[in-house]
């Protein structure tokens, strides 16, 4: 006879996918433009969250580029697409491997640092990304941008409408949440992990620390470079600001909201702060000040994320169940 016990395995796999389902389907069936729109920029949150989650969550290596490997991704797939004439999925390969390529040449120097220094060195990354974003006109459009984008059509079907392509993007987003669990539970995410925890002992173990740190920069990069290229044609126009610093701080929040070494966690802070952006959107010039003391109130009062606080509330839930449980199988023994 089966027992909860042994359904229990399956309920991880099985809430994942009701939430994805969920956040599929609700959103289209709204009909609501703002809504989808919202949804959509919360899916490309997703995969950032992740890609840093991955990176520092597990690696421990902390980055304020993710911006600009976002910026490098967007404008690939922008100028390939409306400057080149090159079809969407075939842009989309450049858009997330060119990303790549550029964090494995900065990670080499950059990644032999640690701590602070490692810290200061991927802000310098950014800073410079998006300068060169900002001076190069002739094939960035400067700080105009570059206009003229339309939704792209792949394999024969149209992702012009909003839900359409809301469809795309959550697509994405989970397929990037399910490569990174299985990059987690491998033997080279197990290996990377242990880099993360400690990389003096790793190397007397026989690992290359700095191997595992610029692989995970240069992967964790390319999924960046697909949020990117998903961004352009979302908002159908990018500029230098959207992938300033701050949009890096932005995803660095997502991850500690949520819930650092934490798949997860990644995916509730990067809902979390999405929506808190948009109701904070009206607040004028105190959107920032009350953006950075929702921060601090959850460092504060949920150190280990909203995903830690569930964990909590569960297994006190759990701890007073078998309590509750325990005097009845007395009294029938």
């Amino acid at each position: 006879m089966r027992t909860f016990r042994d359904g229990a395995r399956y309920l991880p796999a099985a809430g994942f996918l009701s939430i994805a389902l969920a956040s599929l389907i609700v959103p289209i069936a709204s009909g609501n433009s703002y809504i989808l729109e919202v949804a959509s920029v919360m899916g490309i949150s997703v995969i950032l969250a992740l890609s840093l989650n991955l990176l520092y969550g597990y690696t421990g290596q902390l980055s304020f580029a993710t911006g600009a490997f976002l910026g490098i991704g967007a404008y690939t797939a922008t100028i390939l697409t409306t400057v080149v004439g090159l079809p969407f999925l075939v842009s989309l390969i450049p858009a997330i491997v060119i990303p790549g390529l550029v964090a494995y040449v900065v990670g080499l120097p950059t990644l032999q640092l640690r701590g602070n220094y490692l810290a200061i060195g991927t802000l310098a990354v950014q800073l410079a990304i998006t300068a060169f974003f900002q001076q190069a006109s002739s094939l960035t459009g400067g700080t105009l941008g570059i206009f003229g984008m339309q939704r792209p059509t792949m394999l024969g079907i149209s992702f012009a409408s909003d839900g359409a392509y809301y469809v795309l993007i959550s697509v994405s987003a989970i397929g990037c949440y399910i490569l990174a669990s299985r990059i987690v539970s491998s033997r080279w995410g197990r290996a990377a992990s242990a880099v993360g925890t400690d990389d003096i002992a790793a190397s007397a173990m026989g690992m290359n620390p700095t191997h595992y740190k610029v692989m995970m920069f240069s992967l964790t990069s390319m999924m960046a470079g697909l949020a990117g290229a998903l961004f352009a044609y979302q908002l159908l126009f990018i500029s230098p600001v959207s992938f300033d610093i701050n949009e890096s701080i932005v995803v660095l929040a997502m991850v500690v909201v949520g819930g650092v070494r934490s798949n997860p966690g990644a995916v509730v802070g990067a809902a979390v702060i999405t929506i808190v952006q948009q109701v904070l959107f009206g607040a004028g010039q105190f959107e920032f000040l009350l953006f950075g003391l929702f921060i601090i109130a959850t460092l504060v009062f949920a150190p280990r994320g909203l995903v830690g606080v569930v964990g909590t509330v569960a297994r006190t839930a759990h701890r007073l169940a078998s309590k509750s449980v325990a005097p009845r199988v007395g009294r029938h023994v």
